[in-house]
């Protein structure tokens, strides 16, 4: 296993390291991260609701217990509280998911470490700030979440904060300029979407440690793709879901990729991906890059910058279906074509209620012809699950 330093903390990460949404148990989390630490994996991307029943049955738990007995300076503990408030949490995560203030944030954090069974956490993060906004409820003001924060740092409860979003780079870039103590960020980026680039060239030049989540976009970016195996041979008996880990840690901005496996053959597949000799080789990212030019046939690029959610009146997830038109259609994803026909009922429906108005491509900076796109969609969706789009 690989590590690099994340930013100017002193602190090194596995370049592959667990995300602990999709445990599914205590025996299954102790199987996956006990492998995982065999193969050299060392950071743990926590949150208080990732699996949450109620308070003795959740990941912090299951991951509390899986570690328990190692020496805590041998593991990289990230811990993080949701800050936007007006949603209705599971009872028992009341301080974890919309918190406000600087009050509901000190138990948030004391809760995680009571869990989690240990005396600090590595990085305490805000979770999914999304915009500009929620970062300035989240720090601005005496009675913020981010004073709950400073204060745990001072005590040694937390190490170094930080935050995950998947706003635009501008708004984060900003924001690690604004405070000093954001010493890592966890983005959401892949080889389909890559609006964050800027984030990691400015993390980098900065002593800004970036993780990233999604690197396989929720499982779209796996399987084969007869596309690269066509025109692009070096790669082309490479699983797709390998490609995308290259792909990834072949930027010296990135730190650590967060991968949710919670199968053994999966961890110790992503660990030999993030081997010593898993980086693209420069000829290879060349002639990756110069590839989505000629795969996409002239068609500008959806990049995931998800400047178009909310702006279908009929409420249509014009994202998550361009993400599958675009590897279906233009990067021939096997795996594309298994969601597809996975959707069925519910993608006829959405693509049924679309009208045209082009408002998703005003919305789009690349002006994507979605309306078109949506029309290919609905035509393959009828072909793969026989359903009726009227």
């Amino acid at each position: 296993m690989r590590y690099r330093k994340i930013g100017n903390t002193g602190l090194e990460a596995s370049v592959l390291g667990f995300g602990t949404m999709r445990l599914k148990g205590l025996e299954n989390t102790a199987e996956v991260v006990n492998r995982g630490i065999e193969l050299g994996m060392n950071y743990f991307d926590l949150g208080a609701a990732y699996c949450w029943k109620n308070d003795q049955e959740n990941a912090e738990v299951w991951v509390g217990k899986a570690i328990k007995g190692r020496p805590r300076e041998s593991l990289i503990l990230s811990d993080k509280a949701h800050c936007r408030p007006g949603e209705k949490p599971n009872p028992g995560l009341e301080f974890a998911i919309g918190v406000r203030n600087r009050d509901e944030m000190w138990r948030c954090i004391e809760n995680s470490l009571r869990r989690v069974g240990v005396e600090w956490f590595d990085f305490y993060q805000f979770w999914d700030a999304r915009s500009d906004g929620d970062l300035k409820m989240s720090c601005v003001g005496k009675d913020a979440p981010l004073q709950a924060m400073r204060e745990a740092k001072e005590q040694g409860l937390v190490k170094h904060l930080g935050f995950t979003t998947h706003g635009q780079p501008a708004d984060v870039i900003a924001w690690l300029k604004r405070v000093p103590e954001f010493r890592t960020v966890t983005i959401y980026h892949n080889f389909l979407d890559r609006y964050s680039e800027a984030i990691l060239d400015y993390a980098l030049s900065s002593g800004v440690g970036v993780n990233i989540m999604g690197p396989l976009r929720g499982g779209l970016l796996s399987g084969r793709s007869e596309v690269f195996a066509r025109r692009l041979p070096g790669l082309g008996d490479v699983p797709v879901q390998q490609i995308a880990l290259r792909f990834l840690l072949s930027h010296p901005g990135v730190t650590c990729v967060l991968t949710g496996a919670n199968v053994v053959a999966h961890v110790e597949e992503n660990a030999q991906t993030a081997s010593a000799a898993a980086e693209m080789l420069p000829e290879e990212q060349e002639a990756f890059r110069a590839a989505f030019a000629e795969f996409s046939k002239g068609q500008p690029l959806c990049t995931g910058c998800r400047y178009c959610e909310g702006s279908c009146p009929e409420s249509i997830q014009v994202y998550h279906l361009m993400g599958l038109y675009q590897a279906h259609e233009i990067f021939g994803m096997d795996e594309a074509r298994r969601q597809l026909s996975k959707l069925g009922v519910k993608a006829s429906s959405d693509l049924a209620k679309c009208k045209a108005c082009k408002k998703c491509v005003e919305a789009c900076p690349q002006k994507l012809p979605i309306p078109e796109r949506m029309k290919r969609l609905a035509e393959l969706v009828k072909e793969l699950v026989g359903a009726s789009v009227k």
